[in-house]
């Protein structure tokens, strides 16, 4: 399960080159929510790339940036609890489920969400110490994309990023690599490089391929580091450099 994870970079045009999106119109006022951030928690809102609604421009590799609440909110959900309980979902088990497999096999619901890092808990040895917090990252600190789906829900209220609409999205998870085992069972999809990236996004891709594609990331790439227990807590306050360094 991967519950947590930073997109630190505030660089806008480096992200909007690396996903080939324009993320000045996407983001507008919205900047804070995408960027310089190192406790990305459930129910907030997380930076995503998709497809466009029209299939001949999806086939033509147009691609939209935009702000989706992290938590899958599915079209048959009566409020948005069930979002916390579909933060994540098993790659080889999305086929099986009846919220997801609808989905993965659609363009309009394959999603690229923006990261740098992400974290895992290690459990103390001494019951009485909090879990030990360990940030992951890929190539150096480099952005990536988690394998997303997602979907939209009319809604009334705050939470809609659009008039009358509500999108929110989960990444997939699978077996972890070398590196991730040493803290957790499981790791984030996380797609290779813009080629994957593309290909997770392509409309002719079927919801078998998209599955087969869910597979852990070359442990070579990937580094870890103890972060700061602090993390163990979101809310006010609770956000910043500080939170990537463990204390002495």
């Amino acid at each position: 399960m991967c519950g947590r994870f930073t997109i630190k970079g505030k660089d806008t045009n480096k992200l909007a080159d690396r996903f080939e999106v324009e993320l000045e119109k996407a983001l507008g006022d919205h900047k804070n929510a995408a960027q310089g951030r190192f406790n990305v928690a459930p129910s907030q809102e997380v930076l995503v790339v998709r497809n466009p609604p029209d299939e001949a421009q999806a086939r033509a590799g147009e691609r939209e940036a935009a702000l989706m609440r992290w938590g899958l909110v599915p079209r048959w959900a009566k409020d948005l609890k069930v979002g916390y309980k579909m933060i994540n979902a098993k790659a080889e088990r999305v086929l099986e489920s009846r919220a997801y497999s609808p989905l993965v096999g659609k363009f309009r619901h394959r999603c690229l969400i923006v990261a740098d890092g992400f974290y895992e808990w290690m459990k103390p040895e001494d019951k009485k110490q909090p879990r030990q917090p360990v940030h992951f990252t890929v190539d150096g600190g480099e952005p990536f994309a988690f394998a997303g789906i997602c979907t939209r829900k009319e809604w009334e209220g705050d939470e809609a990023q659009e008039e009358g609409w509500l999108y929110s999205c989960l990444l997939l998870t699978t077996e972890p690599n070398d590196v991730v085992a040493r803290v957790h069972n499981r790791m984030p999809v996380i797609l290779s490089g813009p080629e994957a990236e593309a290909a997770w996004l392509n409309p002719e891709l079927t919801a078998s391929e998209a599955v087969s594609m869910a597979m852990p990331l070359d442990p070579s790439r990937m580094d870890s580091a103890l972060a700061n227990p602090k993390l163990n807590k979101v809310g006010k306050g609770i956000e910043g450099p500080e939170l990537l360094v463990a204390p002495v």
